[in-house]
């Protein structure tokens, strides 16, 4: 049997999987990638993100990027590793949909998801850029630990260049009015969300609130664009170094404690 966290993270995540196909059209027409030949599997899908294993409620973080990444076919045939995840994670999205909604299908596709995540994710060149330095080093966590997501449950082109970053945030509007944060943080209830958008800050412009009727978690946003002269920089532009170690003891102090201060 699911724990409760599971079962609600599962029904979230069926909402983003079986989406309406009238967003999925507005993805696309947006700029998020579209299926067909030449292009990289699974654009036609949506992705909810990753419970880990070990995460528990009130003391796991929620990690958070901007938009998944059509990566050229080029790159996935360079990483075996990362070829065959990609390959175990369309397949899994695909036979849940076929199957539809049971505990034998959820239960499934939930272990199909984690087994995945907890082999791709530590070569993921965002995790280790942005976010393996707060959750390893200044948290002792393990990446079995924290939920995922994107703000943007589709993909966007990674060769798009100025075109990819115009797509990202018309869709990260568009994808944040039909799968709202909210609702992910109601479901999984996280000491804190740790996010490398800096406009997702709270009061920015691209997440309505990162609160919901039962978790207030703390919120820390920074700036995630690779290549920007500020890359891992907080709204004040101070860098990870001078940043992290105190975002850290604040989450920890909020998992001591089982809520956000």
């Amino acid at each position: 049997m699911p724990t409760d966290v599971e079962a609600r993270w599962l029904d979230y995540a069926w909402d983003v999987v079986d989406c309406p196909d009238s967003h999925r059209r507005a993805c696309e027409a947006a700029g998020g990638g579209i299926p067909g030949p030449g292009r990289v599997d699974g654009n036609d899908l949506r992705w909810p993100g990753y419970l880990g294993r070990d995460y528990c409620e009130g003391s796991g973080v929620l990690c958070v990027g901007a938009v998944h990444r059509e990566a050229p076919l080029a790159m996935e045939a360079t990483d075996p590793i990362i070829a065959r995840t990609n390959r175990e994670l369309v397949a899994g999205a695909r036979t849940w949909l076929r199957a539809g909604r049971s505990p034998q299908s959820d239960a499934a596709y939930l272990e199909r998801l984690r087994s995945a995540y907890e082999e791709a994710l530590p070569r993921w060149p965002r995790w280790r850029r942005h976010f393996r330095t707060l959750v390893e080093d200044y948290l002792s966590m393990s990446s079995t630990q924290i939920a995922w997501t994107n703000l943007a449950k589709c993909r966007v082109s990674i060769d798009r260049g100025a075109a990819e970053r115009a797509s990202q945030a018309t869709l990260t509007r568009l994808c944040q009015r039909q799968f709202p944060a909210r609702e992910l943080v109601e479901a999984i209830r996280p000491a804190a969300v740790l996010v490398a958008v800096l406009g997702a800050r709270p009061g920015g412009d691209l997440v309505e609130t990162w609160h919901s009727p039962r978790a207030a978690p703390l919120v820390f946003a920074w700036q995630g664009q690779s290549g920007h002269d500020r890359m891992n920089t907080d709204p004040a532009a101070r860098r990870l170094s001078e940043w992290g170690p105190e975002a850290a003891e604040r989450i920890k102090w909020a998992m001591r404690a089982g809520r956000s201060p």
